[in-house]
């Protein structure tokens, strides 16, 4: 019988998980869309015991049944492929179908246990209007010629039947609606809300605080999947993740006080727990909103139908005084956090060097082992993966472990990737590699910004255009009384790395003032009209006016001259003679504002005001 290959796309990824005004929803939206490979998979493998390729899971007949709710393991991929023994091309339609079908009943059956969960009747006919037509799935097979080279030849053309598929979209006609000019959801604005009208279930409506809406939010029926999908506490929101590296500098009886101060606000509905993670947050198990004096000021000052209950004003004002009563030398919560977008490089080359299906597999179990080892990784830098699958990740991780953390995944991507490239004969210099963007935002920002800046990082460490694209780190700072700052290295670029992480370090230690970057910056400028002089008299006219702005330096909060290893560290990079090649003063001046930033645990630390 002949043997073919198929393959299965699903999304669209854009409104399954990018469309999210919360972390929760970024969090289900990865599931759902976990859960409905998941479901094709099954197909496949059912279809024919040991015939998947990607995924390619040791236990399929455990490991391939449903999940009740978002839990710790891998994410299944949108990408699948199979090998399976077919009588002829129909046979391969019939079953692709089959599984594109499982895809989106999966979904349909995840809407209606959302649905059976609220007492609030939804709009049924937006909802039956959406539901069939959340997944977007596309399907290609190729036979697999007889000979050496067989399963080559077909996997090329199976990669190219797909693209050519998915060039071809399918544009069905919209149902349309009895009820038009509904309002769109508050997550995409792409679909038409299912929720009732407003005088039809008031404010104090159970359902409400159950689907986590704001005032005048409304969702479609993907979005109310979204906000119904698992457990609330499980989901750990940005303003945790940021607050975690100042928590844990407090002293136990500290943050014991806190949490006593914390849980009536959680009975007052005015703040939610945090249980995920594997208890990493347990030290302050809260959303920490109200840490933040202009939450909690906003919240106090609130009037009209906003207002604080008395019982909820008597538990802001015990909150408030638990935070007054803490040491000044403990400062603020930093209310920046980091959104980590990573993504492997070269696959391409590496899937191309398969030449048996068994290459595929081995293929495949090597990043099933990355993904299945992420959430642990993102956990030991007190962050939270939102998404593990394949060689993609998405992770909220807290400022000062960062740069570690992205560290640790691409070692970690390397390592596990390392064995199965060398064994197909792969260059060392293609070897696959991961590109981590780091996106720094403040919490009040939107999550679209955010999750929008990370995708840029993403985007800007694949370096397209760079004479050394992929294998790099880059960070996009978004601070929010200003402007974005960009910055990039690849991870062999020692010198840059060890740079970043010295000044990091420094600043921690306070041995360095906010100052220095930004009179550095101050010189660049001055001196722009010798930007491209790299003659010896421009350098010495460089690190002269940098030595002067040394000399006038002091360590944060002190009258101690800067150390003589750190002063040497900056003049050498500014343009010192054993300086081959040097940054420029623009990028040293951006390094070490990236490096105050990465280095913050309070507000106080970043040095700036209005934050």
């Amino acid at each position: 019988m002949p043997q073919y290959l198929v393959t299965l796309s699903l999304g669209p990824v854009q409104s399954l998980i990018e469309a999210a005004r919360r972390t929760r929803d970024l969090w289900c939206g990865s599931w759902l869309l976990s859960e409905s490979a998941r479901a094709a998979a099954r197909v496949l493998h059912q279809a024919q015991p040991g015939c998947l390729i990607f995924p390619c899971p040791q236990n399929p007949d455990v490991e391939l049944q449903p999940q009740q709710e978002p839990g710790d393991s891998a994410n299944i991929a949108n990408i699948l492929r199979a090998e399976v023994d077919l009588p002829d091309a129909a046979a391969a339609r019939v079953l692709c179908e089959r599984a594109k079908q499982a895809a989106a009943q999966r979904l349909i059956d995840l809407g209606e246990q959302a649905r059976g969960q609220l007492r609030v009747k939804l709009r049924d006919e937006v909802w039956q209007a959406q539901i069939g037509d959340l997944l977007e799935s596309f399907a290609a097979w190729a036979e697999i010629p007889t000979g050496p080279d067989g399963y080559r030849q077909a996997s090329a053309r199976l990669g190219a039947t797909l693209a050519a598929r998915k060039a071809t979209r399918d544009f069905r006609p919209a149902v349309p609606l009895k009820t038009p000019g509904l309002p769109k959801s508050s997550l995409d604005g792409a679909l038409e809300t299912v929720l009732p009208k407003p005088e039809d279930w008031p404010e104090q409506h159970r359902d409400r605080r159950k689907l986590g809406l704001s005032r005048g939010e409304q969702l479609d029926a993907l979005g109310v999947m979204k906000r119904m999908a698992g457990q609330v506490e499980q989901f750990t929101p940005y303003s945790r993740v940021a607050a975690d590296p100042w928590i844990r500098t407090l002293p136990t009886e500290r943050q014991a006080a806190l949490c006593a101060a914390y849980e009536p606000l959680v009975k007052s509905k005015l703040a939610t727990r945090v249980s995920g993670n594997h208890g990493d947050y347990d030290a302050l198990p809260y959303d920490a909103q109200m840490l933040y004096d202009f939450r909690l000021d906003n919240a106090l000052a609130a009037k009209g139908e906003d207002a604080a209950e008395p019982e909820e004003r008597e538990a802001l004002l015990k909150l408030q005084k638990v935070m007054k009563s803490l040491p000044a030398e403990s400062g603020a919560p930093v209310p920046y956090a980091v959104i980590l977008k990573a993504d492997g490089d070269r696959m391409g080359a590496l899937l191309q060097q398969a030449k048996q299906a068994a290459d595929s597999r081995a293929i495949s179990q090597s990043l099933h082992g990355f993904a299945s080892s992420v959430r642990e990784l993102v956990r030991q830098h007190h962050g939270h993966a939102i998404y593990s699958g394949g060689d993609d990740v998405l992770a909220l991780v807290p400022l000062p472990e960062a740069l570690a953390c992205a560290r640790t995944l691409a070692e970690a991507f390397a390592k596990a990737l390392q064995p199965v490239a060398k064994s197909l004969g792969l260059n060392a210099a293609e070897h696959p590699t991961l590109s981590v963007g780091l996106a720094i935002g403040h919490l009040m920002e939107p999550l679209g910004a955010l999750r929008k800046r990370a995708g840029h990082a993403e985007h800007l460490a694949k370096g397209d255009t760079e004479k050394r694209p992929r294998n790099a780190l880059a960070i996009v700072l978004g601070i929010r009384s200003g402007g974005e700052l960009e910055w990039r290295a690849n991870w062999d670029d020692s010198k840059a790395l060890a740079d970043l992480e010295a000044f990091t370090t420094a600043y921690r230690d306070g041995r360095l003032p906010s100052r220095v970057a930004y009179d550095l910056r101050a010189i660049d400028r001055r001196l722009a009209w010798m930007r491209q002089d790299d003659s010896e008299i421009a350098r010495g006219m460089r690190k002269a006016e940098v030595a002067r702005m040394l000399d006038r330096a002091r360590e944060e909060g002190g009258t101690d001259e800067l150390s003589p290893a750190l002063r040497e560290l900056i003049l050498t990079r500014a343009g010192g003679p054993t300086s081959t090649p040097s940054p420029s003063l623009a990028k040293l001046a951006d390094t070490l504002i990236l490096a105050r930033w990465l280095s913050a645990r309070t507000v106080a630390d970043l040095g700036v005001r209005d934050q």
